[in-house]
């Protein structure tokens, strides 16, 4: 039987020390959410909270005696979801309730529900988005980078805008650095599936450069706005993506070196909806959003205009679909 020279042993036991000694450092500049206070009597709304990111903020949240409302689109996983929590910890108190963003109607319902039993929250985290590969839309008719990531998030908002404002709740918006990357403001194809000419998802990248500017629009308009990029998330969320086999093979190492677990990822989250301070040199408009539990400013150029604009384009395209429908 063969075996391996020794001398090629000492190179590449070198080899995993270092990659796994760089993965401990990645961990540790990633950067973990310290405060441990309770949080009872606080109460929390976390979109998408059954599953990846949102289910380890509700997690943690509820560990810090939290009541937290999850707003999911399968009350079943929501269920089974605090199930799977309850083995954790006894602590906080778990309601779920039926969101879909891909619909109107259910988040109108959802909001009226909140205002009449809920008015009062602490915090709303605007956690639910999607990645699709195929063309897919919103019961409204809009794509659903668009519909559900943006157009969704942004509706609910102006339905609890009253009940934000008078308690000077948290809107945590998760966007992405994906905002930096490829991404535009495309006004002319609003709510369209359009295949750009680009290895990335541009639809995607489009909805999280949306998500910045719409925090920026609140933030103007005096809403207590925190902006976030969880980084790349060992989660469900691309569960739409099939990829082949050989893609295990290539990018494993990369991934493995890249990849945050939920947990980890759910850290920024957390941060913004209990610690993060904005101030008038640090906040949306500034550009400043919260990465690896920290601010920092993002290297996109936001213009004004289409600021302003995307606001008026998503009022006008929430009230066109009121009206059809």
């Amino acid at each position: 039987m063969s075996s391996i020279p020794y001398e090629l042993l000492i190179p590449s036991g070198l080899l995993t020390i270092s990659i796994y000694a760089l993965r401990r450092y990645k961990i540790q500049k990633w950067g973990w959410v310290t405060n441990r206070n309770s949080l009872k009597g606080k109460l929390f709304i976390i979109t998408g909270a059954n599953t990846g990111l949102g289910y380890e903020t509700t997690k943690a949240l509820t560990a810090r005696q939290a009541t937290t409302i999850m707003a999911c689109r399968n009350l079943s996983k929501a269920n089974e979801a605090i199930d799977k929590i309850r083995q954790e910890t006894k602590e906080g108190e778990l309601i779920p309730m039926e969101l879909d963003l891909a619909s109107f109607q259910s988040i109108r319902k959802f909001a009226a529900q909140i205002k009449d039993r809920y008015p009062d929250f602490h915090c709303l985290v605007n956690n639910a988005g999607l990645a699709a590969q195929e063309p897919a839309f919103t019961q409204e008719g809009f794509e659903v980078h668009f519909g559900v990531n943006h157009l969704g998030q942004f509706l609910l908002v102006d339905l609890l805008k009253d009940n934000l404002k008078k308690n000077n709740s948290r809107i945590v918006v998760v966007s992405s650095r994906m905002h930096e990357i490829e991404a535009s403001i495309d006004i002319g194809n609003l709510g369209r599936w359009v295949e750009y000419d680009s290895r990335l998802n541009r639809l995607y990248n489009n909805s999280k450069l949306m998500n910045f500017y719409y925090a920026r629009e609140l933030y103007k308009r005096g809403f207590n706005v925190h902006v976030l990029c969880p980084g790349l998330c060992h989660t469900d969320f691309f569960r739409n993506y099939d990829p082949k086999w050989y893609h295990y093979l290539l990018f494993s190492p990369i991934v493995w070196l890249m990849l945050r677990s939920a947990e980890q990822g759910a850290q920024n989250i957390i941060y913004c909806a209990t610690d993060s301070v904005t101030d008038e040199k640090r906040n949306p408009v500034t550009g400043y959003f919260v990465s690896n539990v920290k601010m920092r400013k993002s290297k996109y150029p936001f213009d004004e205009e289409i600021s302003v604009r995307l606001w008026n384009e998503s009022v006008e395209a929430i009230e066109e679909a009121s009206r059809s429908g």
